[in-house]
């Protein structure tokens, strides 16, 4: 079954939920497969949600028919070092850190961690060290956001 597939079963699911659908992932291990799905929401995604979610998708028999009956199901939030599955979720996070792996060798290396500058069709940029890098975003195998940690702490009044 193809995450396209996949997706228009979850989605209306998720949507009941107030919520939407981030990302998925599918892990194929040699004794189960794991059906790993992210959601977020305007306000925010708690546990609740979560389990909510996971609980309407185990009545969905489409899944079963697919999996079998030994796949996992995981329900989880993108969270704050959130791996981005789509260009357009970049939108939001223009000046902030992002980590990559190209598929393919930049300047002698595949792993680069800069700041978003912009994005447009299915590039992006991003200063490395005072480096302008495009990038094609389905070269690479994984783009995410860098949380800066102390700055959250401070904004949260954890620390000082």
């Amino acid at each position: 079954m193809y995450k396209e597939e996949i997706e228009k079963i979850i989605i209306p699911v998720i949507v009941r939920n107030n919520c939407f659908l981030w990302g998925t992932e599918i892990l194929r291990g040699r004794k189960n497969t794991t059906l790993r799905i992210f959601i977020d929401s305007e306000k925010g995604v708690d546990i609740n949600d979560c389990e909510n979610i996971s609980k309407d998708l185990n009545y969905e028999p489409t899944l079963d028919l697919n999996f079998g009956e030994d796949y996992v199901l995981e329900v989880s939030t993108p969270g704050l070092d959130r791996k981005f599955f789509d260009i357009n979720q970049l939108k939001d996070y223009i000046g902030e850190e992002l980590s990559l792996k190209s598929k393919e060798l930049l300047f002698g290396k595949r792993n680069f961690t800069g700041t978003l500058l912009d994005f447009s069709g299915k590039n992006f940029k991003l200063d490395v060290n005072g480096k302008t890098i495009k990038f094609n975003f389905d070269d690479t195998d994984f783009c995410r956001l860098k949380p800066n940690f102390n700055e959250i702490m401070k904004e949260n009044s954890y620390a000082k």
